[in-house]
């Protein structure tokens, strides 16, 4: 099954400058933490080398046409065909978890049968975003209580798709 993981802003901006434009919120990381540790995630390069790291407990697959691009460790996987590894994935019995960036999210989209979103409720400028879905495909299975923090007042939700893809 894959599923994806996105916080966003108002207008669902995702980056700035290759970082998240809004501060670390540790209940979202928790949150992160939480719905991918000993999974696999699935991501571009650029997000995967915008992280400190490998993420422990975790198995990365990550995407990029860099034919010089290559990561050598025994929880990653390099692929160059993104939508052969979409097909993988959305076979797999165990959840796969989409993590970035904005290309892959788009990408996948259409094979995602979950979605963990943080909606941020404030405006960033920025330069990613996370594309537009439609909500008459998706049904809220689950949405949590307002979070405040670091001034911030952010929600999370989890759709699950209506039918599946």
């Amino acid at each position: 099954m894959l599923s994806l993981i996105v916080a966003y802003g108002n207008n669902k901006e995702i980056g700035k400058d290759g970082r998240m434009p809004w501060p670390s919120l540790s209940r979202d990381f928790q949150h992160l933490q939480e719905k991918t540790m000993g999974k696999t995630l699935l991501m571009g390069q650029k997000t995967f080398e915008s992280l400190p790291g490998v993420l422990p407990k975790r198995f990365h697959i990550i995407v990029s046409d860099d034919p010089n691009f290559n990561k050598v460790h025994k929880r990653v996987r390099v692929e160059r065909d993104l939508f052969r590894t979409l097909e993988e994935c959305r076979k797999a019995e165990e959840e796969i978890v989409v993590f970035g960036g904005a290309s892959i999210y788009r990408a996948s989209l259409p094979y995602v049968e979950k979605m963990y979103i943080t909606k941020i409720a404030q405006d960033y400028e920025a330069d990613t975003y996370f594309p537009d879905f439609d909500e008459e495909e998706w049904s809220i299975e689950a949405e949590g209580d307002p979070i405040t923090e670091e001034g911030l007042t952010y929600q999370f939700f989890t759709y699950t798709r209506k039918q599946q893809v």
